[in-house]
């Protein structure tokens, strides 16, 4: 059964976070390794901070998993749930949008929708608010270097829509996107984060074009 893609924009979509789980596959276990992952950075004190929380589901499930303050950030407040953490509706790319001190940061899909433009100096206040041997997780759809790579993967997702979708609806998706999304490159997007003061990046995660890092101040 198809799900209804209606024209792509964030105000739009129903159950934003069940679209994202079957447009991205392994969207799920992306899921389970940030929140793993985050067990080892929280500290005493620590709050949780998310650029781009989308409908707070993230910060929730950390907040009910480790019991720790989390405060999520979003240009759209629609998607919003109930959930005991700070969901913010804010423009974090603002000049005057500030980061609490924390031991860590997390943005899932969002700097690619993001004025290029802008991203190095969001990038500059993200390590900025990392205390020592913080860590930013840092979640990307990118671009590949190689074309018929990039080929591979685009028709690799195009089937995995397919499960969900039309073609029709995958089709106009793209052409929406076109509109908002500028993804880099592996090496751009690594380079902006070496520019921003991040030294000791790692991947921990891949799905076609999708990648996760985790960069340790």
């Amino acid at each position: 059964m198809n799900l209804i893609m209606k024209k792509f924009s964030f105000e739009s979509i129903d159950n934003f976070d069940n679209h994202i789980n079957n447009s991205i596959k392994g969207y799920d276990l992306l899921d389970y390794l940030i929140v793993n992952i985050s067990s080892f950075f929280i500290k005493e004190n620590t709050t949780i901070v998310d650029l781009g929380c989308t409908s707070g589901r993230l910060v929730d499930k950390l907040n009910r998993t480790y019991n720790v303050d989390c405060i999520g950030y979003d240009l759209v407040d629609s998607n919003f749930i109930e959930t005991k953490c700070d969901l913010v509706k804010e423009d974090i790319t603002d000049p005057q949008f500030t980061i609490l001190k924390t031991n860590l940061i997390i943005s899932v899909f969002t700097f690619q929708f993001i004025d290029i433009n802008k991203r190095l100096d969001l990038l500059k206040k993200v390590y900025d608010s990392l205390n020592v041997n913080g860590a930013f997780i840092f979640c990307e759809k990118e671009i590949c270097v190689d074309g018929v790579v990039q080929e591979a993967f685009t028709f690799a997702n195009y089937t995995n829509k397919q499960k969900t979708f039309s073609a029709k609806e995958i089709l106009d998706k793209e052409y929406d996107l076109r509109r908002i999304m500028n993804s880099l490159n592996s090496n751009q997007n690594l380079a902006l984060l070496d520019s921003a003061g991040f030294k000791n990046i790692e991947t921990f995660f891949q799905s076609l074009n999708f990648k996760g890092y985790i960069c340790r101040k």
